[in-house]
């Protein structure tokens, strides 16, 4: 596309523009991320080619290809062409696709190439545009997308200069996009690992007179994950099995590991009347047989409770921690009746453990705890384990999840060993205190919950639509409101599906006031209302969530280092990420989108 060139190199100075290309190639070099490269192309890139806006092009986790504006242009553009399938006709993904340059010096011209381009053309308000691949070594990572705002044809000399700019770009985007996907497929590993790991730790049980609470922090460190379990579940005689432990490692051999030993104990305990310490002699004896090599602690305690409300606790220790009490009247009491803990486990099968015996009364609270928790107190053990007991309260008055939660956020993110707090109350909270703890958004103690891990798929909709049906349904909402709510999930969901590109964690609750429904992915990307248009082919997913519900809004997860963050559409949700739900040592990167609806009031 030739033509007279009123801007040509020869009309600003051939030797200066080289000199700034050379200086933008420097500014190049250092960028790490692609925020950087983006940057360096409007502070120093649009200058050189005299042009309006840019954007790149790259190639998105499931193949198709995702554009990167710079700010200049508004949110609907952003929105509208944020990611295109593999196979788009917008000469920006056929330039990555098929390596062609594309230059389109006016709207008649965007129209001849595609539709599409046209609808670029109107949106931006750009209607000259150079869309140029961006190549290494004869291999094409991406496009370039350059703008200018008055149409006109393009001259001999700029077309040079946009090659030998494009030539520049790429390298850098080419090492940035590449170190990017390795940082992604290193957190989708640790994601994955810590994902499977907390899928196999158990949910507490409801139990009649006591009150239980668990912390669980896998360490952060790199790719590491955690060798820390725990477990409890009641047996088929009625009393209630509490184990806690640690395998040796903080890699997936230790979880693995951590994992099989969990069923085994499981297996060997729950139609069987041993007591801690036979149970522990026999896992023992099976992880020599069948486990050669690894080694593990472990605390195993079996819990009665008396007419009386006394609660009998029978315990064994395998080289851990040893379990502390606080007893009603406020006495702290390492449980270490010989002052010794017998082998761990992994280490001599022949050896024997010892059963030890302990009442506690209403008002005592009996804590589990591994070496991530006391480590990094001081030297001594037993004066480490006091000092988390001065931190315990009478659960009657604060419940055992809550002290949990108190005690993880002291101890202080990223720690250095797994941490695992078990905690079991006795006696239930006094009146008028809830037994589990108050959520801010649904306005009151949650009346029943349901949390489901879903898999970025399709068909993850119907299932997330599926749960949200059941509690609502049981918990007495109105049909109306379970259709709203059916409705609004599936559009969180599939957003989550479309741009979370990760495991998506469901979690609906219930109480009297307020049906409360979030949805968590690993994208950090803030969701962004946009104007209502209803010619746009998406963006009306949130319009309809910020239409029907009577809240809604966007946290970002506090482990994914930034700030909480809510979105334009509703009230803050008040949320904490150490209150009975989304938690810090939940682990991960990404955000919660969540939606509310209002019980309607009695006619």
């Amino acid at each position: 596309m030739g033509g007279a060139e009123p801007d040509s190199l020869r009309d600003r100075g051939a030797q200066s523009v080289w000199e700034d290309l050379a200086d933008f190639a420097v500014r190049l070099s250092a960028a790490a991320t692609l925020e950087d490269v983006l940057h360096a192309l409007t502070s120093h890139g649009l200058p050189i080619l005299r042009a309006d806006g840019c954007g790149l092009v790259t190639r998105a986790a499931d193949g198709g290809w995702e554009l990167a504006l710079a700010t200049s242009f508004g949110s609907e553009l952003r929105a509208r062409f944020a990611y295109e399938p593999l196979d788009s006709p917008l000469p920006a993904c056929r330039a990555a696709r098929e390596g062609r340059t594309f230059l389109v010096p006016d709207r008649e011209a965007a129209l001849a190439v595609h539709p599409r381009m046209a609808e670029v053309v109107d949106v931006s308000g750009r209607p000259r545009w150079a869309l140029l691949p961006l190549q290494v070594a004869e291999e094409t990572y991406g496009s370039l997308a350059v703008s200018w705002a008055d149409p006109r044809p393009f001259g001999e000399d700029e077309v040079g200069l946009l090659a030998v700019f494009a030539a520049h770009c790429a390298p850098s985007l080419h090492r940035v996009v590449s170190r990017h996907r390795e940082d992604q497929a290193t957190a989708r590993v640790v994601g994955l690992a810590q994902a499977l790991q907390r899928g196999v730790l158990s949910q507490l049980p409801v139990v009649d007179g006591l009150d239980l609470g668990v912390s669980y922090q896998p360490v952060r460190a790199g790719a590491s994950i955690g060798g820390d379990w725990y477990d409890v579940f009641p047996r088929a005689s009625g009393d209630l099995l509490l184990a806690i432990g640690d395998v040796a490692g903080h890699d997936a051999h230790a979880a693995a590991a951590m994992t099989r030993l969990r069923t085994m104990l499981r297996g060997l305990a729950w139609d069987s009347d041993d007591g801690p310490a036979r149970l522990l002699d026999r896992l023992d004896a099976v992880v020599a047989a069948l486990e050669p090599g690894t080694l593990a602690t472990a605390v195993l305690a079996t819990a009665t409770l008396a007419p009386t409300g006394r609660l009998d606790v029978r315990w064994a220790n395998a080289g851990h921690p040893p379990p502390l009490a606080r007893h009603a009247d406020g006495r702290l009491e390492v449980l270490r009746d010989h002052g010794v803990d017998d082998l761990l486990l992994g280490v001599d099968a022949s050896q024997s453990r010892t059963e030890h015996r302990v009442e506690l009364e209403p008002g005592s609270l009996l804590a589990l705890v591994t070496d991530g928790v006391v480590d990094e107190r001081v030297a001594d053990l037993e004066q480490s384990l006091v000092a988390v007991g001065r931190t315990l309260e009478d659960p009657r008055r604060t419940s055992a999840q809550a002290q949990c939660r108190r005690l993880a956020q002291e101890l202080g993110p990223d720690p250095d060993d797994d941490r695992t707090i078990l905690l079991v109350g006795v006696g239930a909270p006094a009146a008028g205190e809830p037994d589990r703890p108050e959520h801010p958004t649904t306005g009151g103690t949650t009346a029943s919950s349901r949390v489901a891990l879903l898999t970025c798929a399709a068909e993850s909709v119907a299932a997330a639509r599926h749960a949200v049906r059941q509690l609502a349904s049981a918990d007495g909402w109105d049909e109306d409101t379970v259709d709203t709510a059916e409705l609004l999930v599936s559009e969180l969901v599939t957003n989550a599906v479309t741009h979370g590109r990760s495991d998506i964690r469901l979690r609906a609750s219930s109480s009297a006031r307020r049906l409360l429904v979030e949805v968590a992915d690993e994208n950090d990307r803030v969701p962004e209302l946009l104007p209502a248009d209803p010619d746009a082919l998406s963006g009306r997913g949130l319009q309809l969530v910020d239409l029907a519900a009577d809240a809604w809004g966007c946290r970002l997860l506090a482990s994914s280092g930034g700030p909480d963050e809510d979105a334009d559409g509703g009230e803050d949700d008040g949320t904490d990420d150490g209150v009975d739900g989304w938690t810090v040592e939940d682990g991960g990167t990404g955000k919660v989108v969540w939606f509310a609806l209002d019980r309607p009031a009695p006619s």
